[in-house]
């Protein structure tokens, strides 16, 4: 029997991500027998990539079949390599598709690109259905195909018991320098009108004795960072906390764990062990989408913000664990006003990191099918990101652009812990502050040439100085100390003679408090000299060097 070549490309949007489905696909395929009479191979690029090389490396495979992963950042590309492949192969080669794009819109794909197939939904089955039985493609659940000039379709693919998908990382020689990412398991138990998650039913989970094993041998390669991918890693309490327990008594000391959680299920128990664990052990992100509650109605969200306060409260006290909180531009119901109330009750829970994303309208959830009643408009080339809706104009979704810019570089960069509180107190609230800073960027160019990250603590101090003459601020006492913390945090952040990590730059930030206080009633001195005078008060308090 001839055995066929198949190729399982994946196109990440940067070189540092990995792509777990064609891993997974090609892992449980060999698990099942399915590759007796095919030899899958795997191929990684970026969008970045230039596009002729990438088409070149598929190319100089000779596959039979070429088989693409395909989501919202690389379906662009995907589709132009699959109509120019169509072109240079002709019939030489098949072409299947997986993935959500492919899932829930696969025409494209079928009638006007060239693919041959698209798998839907979870592909392991599938795909080890459809390589058994090559060349030939039966009546297999799970795919569409092009027929007679349409599509047809033999429904959506069986879910896979994720305990018979083997472990993905036995060889880590293609993952240096890179991101990996883990399932311990599969479905949410959420039903948000904006994701695909919400389309799944029931949550599977991955036998805890098998995770355990798996994340032993990530601790024992001493790899930089793993990524769970759970869509809510804490919907059943006693999986989430075995698996803590377990980072916290096998901690290596390096590897750090970034799960995705919902703060209102965290237990007090699970919290206390939060608590406790080694700084930079664990990171986690927050949905909180909206603080509006009609908002959030019309999402199918129950987000309770006083729960996800008490988290807050106890683990940005603790200092130990990067915090992560996201916001959503663009649902229902949000209009600018009631965004930048949502934005200052999540920006008042002082995260380390805010992330102000935008409503990108998927095919295959419900807000795409009542786009119309919410007055929903978005792109028509992916990510497909909302323009506008009956409550934001584009110059509103604009103007959130250019503040969600901001804030990247003003929060999530973590270099203006001690200046940004007192900088707020000038303005009404921290929304204002940086629409305020936006307009500044604006107004004078940095937007196209941004500055870098040294010049940045300029342009702020700047930017202060001219508000501050606009709005009777000017000379006063309050801003001599906020400039004098600006260059506080330029010297903590930028000078060369400290590298200093996220630990001792916030006992360090607890010196300046001291120093607020203690030097209250002299002049500031220079930004140099506060640096100087603190670092050595932090050393002295600590045995630091």
């Amino acid at each position: 029997m001839r055995q066929f070549k198949i190729l399982l490309v994946g196109i990440n949007a940067k070189y540092i991500h990995t792509c777990p489905a064609i891993y997974s696909l090609k892992a449980y395929a060999d698990a099942q027998g399915g590759t007796d009479n095919a030899a899958v191979i795997t191929a990684e690029y970026t969008i970045n990539d230039r596009y002729s090389d990438i088409l070149d490396s598929i190319l100089s495979h000779e596959a039979d079949v070429i088989a693409f992963s395909t989501y919202i950042w690389n379906v662009d590309r995907v589709r132009r390599l699959v109509r120019d492949l169509r072109k240079i192969l002709n019939e030489q080669a098949k072409i299947w598709i997986g993935g959500p794009e492919a899932t829930y819109f696969p025409a494209p794909f079928l009638l006007e690109d060239g693919a041959d197939l698209c798998m839907l939904g979870e592909g392991e089955e599938t795909f080890t259905a459809l390589i058994r039985h090559m060349p030939d493609v039966p009546g297999i659940r799970g795919i569409a195909f092009r027929e007679n000039g349409r599509v047809v379709s033999t429904g959506s693919s069986v879910p896979v018991d994720i305990n018979r998908i083997p472990f993905l990382y036995r060889d880590l020689s293609a993952y240096e320098h890179r991101i990996l990412y883990y399932e311990s398991s599969r479905g949410c138990p959420f039903s948000c009108a904006y994701c695909l998650s919400g389309n799944e039913r029931g949550i599977r989970f991955r036998d805890i004795a098998k995770v355990k094993e798996e994340l032993q041998f990530f601790l024992d390669q001493r790899v930089p960072q793993v990524k769970f991918i759970d869509r809510t890693f804490n919907a059943d309490p006693d999986h989430a906390m075995q698996i803590w327990q377990y980072l916290r008594d096998h901690d290596n000391g390096v590897t750090n764990f970034h799960f995705e959680i919902e703060a209102e299920r965290i237990t007090p128990e699970e919290l206390a062990l939060l608590s406790g664990l080694r700084p930079g052990l664990v990171q986690m992100e927050i949905g909180v989408q909206s603080s509006n509650p009609l908002t959030l109605k019309s999402v199918h969200r129950s987000t309770k913000l006083d729960k996800i306060r008490d988290v807050m409260d106890v683990l940005t006290r603790t200092q130990n664990i990067n915090l992560h909180l996201d916001l959503i531009a663009g649902l229902p119901y949000e209009d600018l006003e009631s965004f930048s109330e949502s934005f200052q009750a999540v920006y008042d829970m002082r995260p380390h990191q805010l992330q102000l994303g935008f409503l990108k309208l998927l095919k295959g959830t419900e807000l795409y099918e009542r786009r119309e009643e919410y007055g929903l408009v978005c792109s028509e080339d992916a990510p497909y990101e909302v323009l506008k809706t009956r409550w934001l104009s584009y110059s509103d979704i604009s103007l959130l652009h250019r503040v969600s810019d901001r804030v990247e570089e003003y929060v999530s960069s973590q270099g203006f812990g001690r200046s940004l509180p007192l900088a707020e107190k000038m303005f009404t609230d921290a929304f204002t502050l940086f629409k305020s800073l936006a307009g500044y960027y604006r107004d004078n160019g940095y937007e196209q040439k941004p500055p870098s990250v040294f010049r940045r603590y300029e342009v702020f101090s700047d930017f202060l100085k001219e508000w501050a003459g606009k709005n009777g601020w000017a000379g006063s006492d309050e801003l001599a100390l906020l400039l004098e913390m600006v260059r506080f945090d330029q010297y903590l952040h930028t000078h060369p003679s400290r590298r200093m990590s996220a630990r001792e730059k916030f006992l360090l930030g607890n010196a300046v408090e001291e120093y607020l206080f203690d030097y209250q009633e002299t002049s500031p001195v220079n930004g140099e000299a506060s640096f100087r005078l603190l670092s050595r008060k932090y050393s002295e308090g600590t045995g630091s060097e």
